[in-house]
């Protein structure tokens, strides 16, 4: 009995040495094998995919490839472990894995179709990630304008314009017409409409919608090259269409964002210049008609329009009348200069159409543009308050009309009205504020501004080696 216990013993020890031996030169060898193949798939992440690749395109490389050849390595790795570890046939292993990829291809069949598609966007690139598409459905209203996200091996994340993410298919993504807006270039054109009644000469609006997209262009995002232009689209029952097109950096301001700023500043010029938007009406004249929208050709409408702004609004009928009577009305047309800096000053002017632009001479930098003179808004006030040399320098941007008020006609009212002194010491402090805060931005720029390095064969190379990783892309805040 002993004896046998002494056998079982012996028995279990070697057994156990046995099992303890094999799991060690498996595990050994299958954790060589894997770890290799970690090691080839992360060496070729780091410097074929993010190296090579991505400095090659200049653009971030999705996951999709990087995932395709972690699933080729790690299967290499899986046929190499079952051959070299347990001695397997692995010509069998492939004819059964055959069988039962047909029905996994079968049951996945969707999947496969998005990976597949996902690939062909890839090595086409109709799009890359930041870019700015347009996915068309059946219907115009039900486009999708969505930024693009990131395009992984199944699905594609795009943000749309009302801030929601959706997630598509990359096999409806392969069978939908997609419009690039970033592409060729890296702008995109935008269009807004307004109707305008047809008592409003097509002259004089393209004049305040011209002034009122040039003043749009001051907003980051919005650009002034290539250039803003009007169309006449088309006549309808309410009035004349008017189609503003203008181009965007979607890089600095979404689609929505720009359209917000844009109608807002076009209708403010609109008002500003007494035309009123046509609207859809029915009218029964019972009397003499009277025009909704004013001219300034008109005694009475100048009246209205000039009382409008801040300046006039609280002087009485017969002061401004008296103003009236002795104002200057002065037209320019598109690039005439109104007064240089350092002129003699002894009027202020008042704009009343059109679009005027400030600038300042910068010793260091030249001339810079510090200010937008839009319709509605007054300006050289400062020869009014004391000034005998003008502060900068005024051009018309386009075709615009003024008032000029000159020094002696204007200090008895601001004798009697001490508010309208103080309206005007707050209006010429602002403008000074503005005009040398671009100074300083301008010479702060052209301190800052990196010299550009010419772009040789051996540089473009040494841009191939692989360096410090970017920061994650990050997107503006508001759409």
């Amino acid at each position: 009995m002993l004896l046998n216990r002494r056998e079982i013993y012996q028995d279990f020890l070697e057994n156990g040495k046995f099992i303890s031996e094999s799991i060690f030169i498996y595990g050994t060898q299958i954790g060589a094998w894997l770890s290799s193949a970690f090691l080839i798939n992360r060496i070729i992440n780091i410097f074929f995919w993010d190296g090579f690749i991505g400095k090659l395109s200049d653009r971030k490389v999705p996951k999709l490839p990087k995932d395709l050849t972690a699933i080729v390595l790690f299967s290499i790795a899986g046929l190499l472990i079952a051959s070299t570890v347990f001695d397997k046939d692995t010509t069998k292993i492939l004819a059964a894995s055959g069988a039962v990829s047909i029905v996994i291809g079968l049951a996945l069949r969707t999947i496969i179709l998005d990976l597949f598609m996902g690939l062909a966007i890839h090595v086409d690139q109709p799009f890359k990630i930041g870019d700015w598409i347009m996915l068309h459905q059946n219907r115009a209203e039900n486009h999708i304008v969505a930024e693009v996200l990131e395009t992984n091996w199944r699905t594609t994340r795009l943000r749309t314009t009302k801030n929601n993410m959706i997630v598509v298919p990359n096999s409806r993504l392969g069978e939908t017409i997609v419009t690039n807006y970033m592409e060729p270039k890296p702008h995109f054109r935008m269009e807004v409409e307004f109707t305008i009644d047809f008592d409003v000469s097509s002259e004089r609006a393209t004049r305040i919608l011209t002034a009122g997209i040039l003043s749009a262009c001051d907003h980051d995002g919005i650009l002034s090259d290539p250039e803003p232009e009007i169309r006449l689209k088309a006549s309808t029952l309410e009035g004349m269409t008017y189609e503003i097109r203008y181009f965007i950096l979607p890089e600095h301001i979404s689609p929505n964002e720009s359209q917000h700023m844009v109608n807002k500043t076009l209708l403010d010029h609109l008002i500003h210049s007494g035309v009123v938007p046509a609207h859809a009406k029915e009218e029964i004249f019972l009397s003499k008609k009277t025009n909704k929208s004013l001219d300034s050709s008109i005694d009475s409408d100048l009246y209205q329009l000039l009382t409008r702004t801040e300046l006039f609004r609280k002087l009485q009928a017969d002061e401004f009348n008296s103003l009236l009577e002795k104002m200057d009305k002065i037209t320019l047309k598109q690039g005439d200069s109104l007064f240089k800096q350092e002129d003699v000053a002894d009027s202020m002017f008042v704009c009343i159409e059109g679009l005027l632009s400030s600038d300042v001479d910068g010793i260091e930098v030249g001339q810079i543009k510090a200010n937008s003179i839009r319709s509605g808004q007054h300006f050289g006030e400062g020869a009014l308050l004391g000034g005998q040399w003008r502060e900068y320098s005024v051009s018309a941007e386009t075709d615009a009309l003024l008032y000029e008020i000159r020094r002696r006609d204007f200090d008895p009212i601001i004798a009697r009205h001490r508010e309208i002194e103080k309206y005007l010491e707050q209006t010429h402090k602002e403008s000074t504020e503005r005009a040398k805060l671009a100074v300083e931005n301008a010479k702060a720029l052209a301190i800052e501004e990196p010299k550009k390095k010419k772009q040789t064969a051996m540089n473009k190379v040494m841009r191939l080696w692989p360096k410090k990783k970017p920061p994650k892309q990050s997107f503006f805040e508001g759409m």
